[in-house]
């Protein structure tokens, strides 16, 4: 008796996407420009695995402000329900933990260590326009230097990349944790430096009034543990969120005086901040695609000292774009006698991607064949195979038809319909005079040439 064979929806999990030719052909364009970018600052490739043990990626803390995916073993309705003594686990949810892991493992590296990655990471946060649950990241970071001009490096990185890309209106905003730890220092709640944080990081969409209700019980939305401000306290930190100037060196002067040099902390913070404006200013870097901003704290925890967010002006729903900053003492985390400074960013490669499709600077392509040779008739696919190969090895991308459609009229619409410039036919006619029908599909005419010909005149119209 015959079995029916049950089917399957084929949708997605929220927060997932699939990427199709169209889109996928033109997205690795893209990260193989930035890969050439990163690559001129010497930084260098690693590759590690999608999953960790879960308490590599939390430092072994219950108290973690990422929601990540946790991840299981399942062998099969056997094993159901039993404890497998699988090792507790958990998909990466960013690409400079396992560095910091890698870099705690393997004592033969180098130091300083450049690295970049590309990798999926995983985020188990509410899905919504531009944000996923599963996402890109392009990482490149500096391992073992806590010398301000690691930290000067990745801010050249962030503005060469985005320049080469042609993005307009871009800023790199940039601040200092230290100097937010030393407002909570000021404020006298050390001990919830990261509500502070995380509430001034949403200034942008609150506004300063809408951050003192995150941090009091005034808002529905407040931090689930509050801090209970004062009166006094609230006009300090209004004060710190009014701190504004035309120029990041004047506004630095006003930090410094805000804080009458009662924070260590934030002072330090102040001078790494001037050292860094110092050297942007040297180099070159027009000041109108980077600024101080005092708003910037930057999510994750392990931040320690500068931190960079960058965002496209006219396109602030899209967030941020490459964003990072320095994290000493992340790898301490796997040894406590390792005391490695460290300093990086990411680009949201998902999120650059929307942005210059709505640049209308995307192209979509469904193929990235050049060249297709048709199949006249199946006594002459060995001749269209060779042929085929004979191109192929010249360095131009061929492929040969492989559908069930015997017209050429009919290959002709599949090349057409998949983007395919240059058709070759080859013929009783064409074999018999040693020459190929080369069709251009742009221009619309066709020409009876040596293969040879055909071959040197499509390189040649590739390269223009």
């Amino acid at each position: 008796m015959k079995t029916e064979q049950k089917t399957v929806r084929p949708s997605l999990l929220s927060g997932f996407q699939d990427i199709l030719p169209a889109r996928m052909i033109p997205f690795q364009k893209l990260i193989a420009r930035i890969k050439i970018i990163f690559e001129s600052f010497g930084f260098v490739p690693l590759e590690t695995p999608g999953m960790e043990r879960l308490e590599v990626l939390t430092g072994g803390s219950e108290d973690f402000n990422k929601s990540i995916f946790r991840t299981r073993v399942v062998r099969g309705a056997e094993d159901r329900g039993k404890d497998l003594g699988d090792e507790d686990s958990a998909l990466r949810f960013d690409l400079t933990v396992p560095l910091a892991r890698v870099v705690a493992s393997y004592q033969e590296i180098p130091r300083p260590f450049k690295r970049y990655q590309i990798g999926k990471v995983w985020r188990g946060e509410k899905p919504q326009n531009n944000r996923y649950r599963e996402f890109f990241q392009f990482d490149a970071d500096i391992v073992g230097s806590n010398s301000i001009l690691a930290d000067t490096e990745i801010v050249q990185v962030i503005y060469a990349t985005l320049s080469n890309l042609e993005l307009p209106k871009f800023s790199i905003r940039i601040n200092d944790r230290r100097i937010l730890n030393g407002l909570a220092e000021i404020l006298n709640c050390s001990d919830k430096c990261k509500e502070l944080d995380r509430a001034i990081d949403k200034i942008d969409s609150l506004g300063v009034d809408g951050v003192i209700a995150e941090l009091t019980k005034e808002s529905d939305t407040a931090l689930t543990n509050p801090l209970l401000l004062n009166p006094e306290q609230i006009q300090i930190l209004k004060g710190f969120l009014a701190l504004k100037s035309e120029t990041s060196s004047e506004l630095l002067n006003l930090v410094e005086k805000f804080f009458e040099a009662k924070s260590e902390d934030a002072s330090k913070g102040i001078d790494a901040l001037k050292a860094l404006t110092k050297n942007l200013l040297l180099i070159g870097i027009p000041e109108e695609f980077w600024k101080i901003d005092l708003a910037v704290a930057r999510g994750l925890d392990y931040y320690s000292g500068p931190v960079f967010e960058t965002v496209i002006e006219d396109m602030p729903d899209i967030g941020s774009i490459f964003s990072g900053g320095r994290f000493d003492g992340l790898v301490n985390r796997f040894d406590a006698d390792i005391n490695m400074p460290g300093v990086g960013a990411s680009v949201g490669v998902d999120r650059l991607f929307t942005a210059l499709t709505r640049l209308g600077r995307v192209k979509e392509e469904t193929s990235v064949s050049k060249v297709l040779v048709t199949i006249f008739d199946q006594s002459l696919a060995e001749a269209s195979l060779a042929c085929a190969s004979r191109i192929r090895r010249g360095g131009v991308p061929t492929e040969i038809y492989l559908g069930n459609e015997r017209t050429i009229k009919a290959q002709l619409g599949y090349a057409l319909k998949q983007g395919i410039r240059f058709v070759i036919i080859l013929g009783p006619d064409e074999i018999k005079s040693g020459k190929v029908a080369l069709r251009d599909l742009d221009a619309k005419k066709q020409e009876l040439l040596t293969e040879k010909e055909a071959s040197d005149m499509i390189t040649l119209a590739l390269q223009k």
